[in-house]
């Protein structure tokens, strides 16, 4: 299974919508945040055992639609999911559903989603300092000095 910080050929590997979702068990709490590593959907992901159950589960729907998974196993980039946790900030703010306890869980949620979520451009293979004909060159600089 690949962790967003592991690299494969060059290219930091992705994130899955069911991996990342762990990852924020692990980080959060299992209270906040419980996982039913059995579903099959983003629909039962979240267990009913959540602190915050609808606004957890609201969650998990909107990060999957913004990034238009088809699967759980779908990877998940950083700016849509961040835009998802946004729009359910705003939505709620706008109908005084958002209280201090679940805006201050939503500020968690996306502090964890910023680390665990490499930006596209940091998974992109990295142009080296030096080439072999740099590298070449220096040496045979080295050899004429000595």
């Amino acid at each position: 299974m690949c962790r967003s910080n592991q690299e494969y050929y060059g290219h930091t590997a992705l994130l899955s919508y069911r991996s990342l979702f762990i990852e924020l068990e692990r980080v959060l709490g299992r209270v906040l945040l419980p996982i039913d590593r059995d579903a099959t959907d983003p629909t039962r992901l979240i267990s009913s055992n959540a602190a915050f159950v609808e606004l957890t589960r609201s969650v998990a729907e909107n990060v999957y639609q913004r990034n238009r998974c088809r699967s759980i196993h779908d990877p998940v980039d950083l700016f849509p999911t961040l835009d998802a946790l946004g729009q359910i900030k705003r939505e709620r703010r706008s109908s005084d559903a958002l209280d201090v306890v679940a805006a201050d869980f939503l500020e968690r949620l996306g502090a964890t989603v910023i680390r665990l979520i490499p930006k596209a451009e940091d998974r992109r293979p990295k142009t080296p300092l030096t080439t072999p004909a740099t590298t070449l060159s220096a040496r045979q600089r080295k050899v004429n000095q000595a």
